[in-house]
């Protein structure tokens, strides 16, 4: 594995902290000068590697894609699958990316903040290469599952295991995903639906 360079270290080290300010302040807390005294830096100096608000912004935005791209790559599947299988991997997959809480509040909150921005809103809603790799692992799943539609479904799959995280990001909705068992419930009647036809 190839090493950062320090200009990379400082990047991520900036993006990272950036992450942290959205999650906790909102999207309008975010500047340049709070950057600087999040991670103790001289006045000025995040203003070297993102000059501008929108840089800072993409920079953030990169540094999650990067993060979940991560998270896709780990995602393995057993040769043989069964729909509680399936369902009790996806609760606990989604149970573990919560130790990272704070990205995904902050991805949230850039989602309402720049959903009229293409660029920002394009990046965030996995542009190349992160939402191809989402889709392509939950094709697989369905597939293993026997699914015949499989590549036609497994975009609205995604969007289920998005907005389940979501739930349980900001503890909201109407379902009960408080823990991963709320979570691999759902899970295991959508796919059921699916394997079925009954959908």
């Amino acid at each position: 594995m190839s090493e950062q360079s320090p200009g990379q270290d400082r990047r991520t080290e900036i993006a990272d902290a950036g992450i942290r300010i959205i999650a906790s302040r909102g999207v309008r807390a975010l500047t340049h000068r709070a950057i600087d005294t999040e991670v103790g830096l001289s006045a000025g100096s995040t203003s070297y590697y993102a000059r501008t608000r929108r840089d800072l912004i993409v920079l953030i935005v990169g540094r999650l894609a990067t993060r979940t791209t991560a998270d896709m790559s780990a995602v393995q599947w057993p040769e043989f699958l069964t729909v509680s299988t399936a369902a009790t991997l996806v609760a606990r997959a989604i149970g573990a990316t919560l130790r990272r809480e704070e990205e995904h509040l902050a991805r949230i909150a850039l989602h309402v903040e720049y959903r009229h921005d293409e660029e920002v809103s394009g990046l965030l809603a996995g542009d190349p290469p992160v939402r191809p790799q989402l889709v392509a692992a939950a094709e697989r799943c369905l597939q293993l599952l026997g699914v015949d539609d499989a590549a036609e479904a497994a975009a609205d799959f995604v969007a289920l295991v998005d907005g389940l995280l979501m739930q349980r990001v900001v503890r909201g909705g109407g379902a009960d995903v408080s823990d991963d068992a709320g979570v691999e419930r759902i899970v295991r009647h959508y796919l059921a639906g699916l394997v079925t036809g009954e959908r």
